[in-house]
């Protein structure tokens, strides 16, 4: 699709700026700037959060990265060399090791900074739909993570110049968005499903109902992360349904039906929502009140504690 925004000739070499990795800056700049005023209402210190934030970074991107490899069909080629870890031109990332990996490196930090976690992933785990949803559109960019192909209906209405290449069609009718790409990872010239955007507005839709319940019907502590939780992991098996991409380790009988990595992790994610919405139901919401920076003196040092001079 548009994955290369800019390339600057350079005397090493053209070095190219790619549309994912703006979409993915933006994806963390935006959802950590959401996050860290939630945080505030909650009465956490939102510089505490900085830690979480670099934490969920790596941890997001080395747990996704690894998830995709363990779940891979060719993961015997990571076995017999595991620094195939660190070449992103075999194999992609699975987002559901992302916010694996991400969940559990912000929970320990947490843990260790006296962060009380269920208030901090409540008012965070909306955010992560944000983030989602921004990530996506770099797929989009990129024409990764594509549907399956499909037929443009005579209804259809094109949003893009036919003189760009490549292609988004609205329909008014299921399936509503269809793409082609060109110079995409995946088919191209052919018209298939437009998942990512799908995506995109799923992970928008998530995000708005549960920052709704979180800021107008939070009855008690865990119960924005468990629906954040159990509403992607009904969203995403289906979305994965329609997807037309060849990299997302496929292959896994479960009862009789071939599920792919995300299907197969979807199972046991909901439950785990499931149970962290069921097991705080009736524990309410802990004390709370909304963090207040302590005042400052002319000279900038908190509780005016520095000698005037």
């Amino acid at each position: 699709m548009f994955k290369t925004l800019y390339t600057q000739h350079t005397q090493f070499g053209p070095v190219s700026y790619n549309s994912w990795g703006l979409t993915f800056m933006l994806a963390f700049i935006f959802a950590a700037m959401v996050a860290h005023h939630r945080a505030a209402r909650v009465g956490i210190d939102p510089d505490k959060l900085v830690g979480v934030y670099l934490i969920a970074v790596f941890g997001g991107l080395g747990g996704s990265r690894l998830l995709h490899l363990l779940m891979s069909d060719d993961k015997s080629a990571f076995y017999a060399n595991p620094m195939i870890f660190f070449d992103l031109t075999k194999g992609g990332f699975a987002v559901y090791g992302g916010f694996i990996g991400a969940g559990l490196g912000a929970a320990a930090y947490a843990k260790l900074r006296d962060i009380p976690i269920l208030k901090m992933t409540d008012a965070l785990s909306p955010t992560v739909m944000l983030g989602e949803a921004i990530g996506r559109v770099g797929c989009f960019l990129a024409g990764c993570c594509h549907g399956r192909v499909t037929e443009v209906p005579a209804n259809a209405m094109a949003l893009l110049p036919a003189s760009w290449g490549p292609q988004l069609w609205l329909v008014p009718g299921p399936p509503f968005l269809i793409e082609m790409m060109v110079d995409g990872v995946g088919e191209n010239h052919v018209p298939v499903l437009a998942t990512q955007l799908y995506e995109s507005f799923a992970s928008v839709a998530i995000f708005l109902f549960t920052s709704w319940m979180w800021a107008k019907y939070r009855k008690f502590d865990g119960q924005i992360t468990g629906m954040v939780t159990m509403l992607y992991s009904v969203w995403r098996p289906f979305n994965e349904s329609l997807r037309g991409d060849t990299v997302r380790g496929t292959g896994y009988d479960v009862g009789g039906m071939v599920l792919t990595t995300s299907q197969v992790i979807a199972i046991p994610m909901f439950l785990l929502g499931l149970a962290i919405f069921l097991y705080n139901l009736r524990r309410g919401v802990a004390p709370e009140q909304p963090y207040e920076p302590r005042a400052m003196d002319d000279s900038g040092v908190p509780g005016g504690s520095a000698p005037r001079i």
